[in-house]
C-alpha cells in the first residue's frame, strides 16, 4: 500500500492504487497526467491559496477519486460546465477521461485561472476552455449551452439551478458533488426533477460522496 505524508508528491502508482480502491477504471496514460496537475498544484499552493488539501493520500482520494466517481453517471457527450472549478476538480480528470467533451472551467479568481491555464497547458488538454467570470443573475456570461454542469457543492442546488439554468441546453442535466451532510439535506421545493442519487464512500475510509442528477424544469 502507496502511503504519503504531507509535503511528497502524488505519485502516479498512489494514484492508481486509489482509483482501483475506488472502483474507478484505467485510462491509458492518465495516471501520469493527474499525478502532474496534483502536484502543480501543491507547488502552486506553497504561495497561493488553491486547496486545504496537501497530505498526497488525501489529494488521491479527496480530489482525484472524489472527482472520477462523476464517471457513474456516463454518459458525457457534448459539453461540460464545471462551476467553481477552483483547483480543477472535477474538471481537468474527466477532460483526460473524457477527450471527446468539451470542458469549460468557470471560475471566479483570477489566481486560480492563472493556474488551470498553466494545468490546461502542461497536460495539453485541447478539450479545455479557462473562463475568468462570476455567475450572477443580472449579468449573462457570454457562454453557449451546457449539456452537463457540475459542481461541488460551490453553493446549494436551489441556489445554483436558477443561477446556472440559462446556460444548460434542453435535455441537459445538473450533477451535483455533496459531502457527508447531504444524507439530511436532500434538495427539496427545487425548479427541476431529481433523476438519480447515489452515494459512495470514498477510499481509506476518507469519509462519503453522494451525486445528485437534477433536470431543471422546462429542460426536459
Amino acid at each position: 500500500m502507496v502511503r504519503g505524508r504531507g509535503g511528497e508528491e502524488v505519485s502516479p502508482d498512489l494514484l492508481r492504487e486509489i482509483l482501483a480502491e475506488a472502483g474507478i477504471p484505467g485510462f491509458p496514460g492518465a495516471a501520469p497526467l493527474l499525478a502532474v496537475h496534483a502536484n502543480e498544484m501543491l507547488r502552486w499552493n506553497r504561495s497561493i491559496r488553491i486547496t486545504a488539501i496537501t497530505d498526497p493520500v488525501e489529494v488521491a482520494v479527496k480530489h482525484v477519486a472524489d472527482s472520477l466517481l462523476l464517471l457513474r453517471f456516463a454518459p458525457f457527450p457534448g459539453r461540460l460546465l464545471d462551476f467553481g472549478a477552483g483547483a480543477g476538480y472535477p474538471g481537468i480528470p474527466l477532460a483526460l477521461y473524457l477527450p471527446g467533451t468539451r470542458v469549460t472551467l468557470l471560475e471566479a479568481s483570477v489566481k486560480k485561472c492563472a493556474f488551470l491555464s498553466r494545468a490546461r497547458g502542461m497536460l495539453r488538454l485541447s478539450n479545455v476552455d479557462v473562463v475568468h467570470a462570476r455567475a450572477e443573475e443580472r449579468k449573462r456570461i457570454p457562454l453557449s449551452p451546457y449539456d452537463h454542469i457540475v459542481t461541488r457543492a460551490t453553493a446549494s442546488a436551489g441556489e445554483v439551478i436558477p443561477l446556472l439554468s440559462p446556460y444548460l441546453a434542453d435535455g441537459g442535466r445538473f450533477l451535483f458533488m455533496m459531502g457527508p451532510g447531504a444524507r439530511e439535506g436532500a434538495p427539496g421545493d427545487l425548479p427541476g426533477t431529481v433523476t438519480r442519487r447515489e452515494r459512495f464512500l470514498l477510499p481509506r475510509g476518507m469519509g462519503e460522496r453522494e451525486i445528485v442528477e437534477i433536470e431543471p424544469e422546462g429542460k426536459e
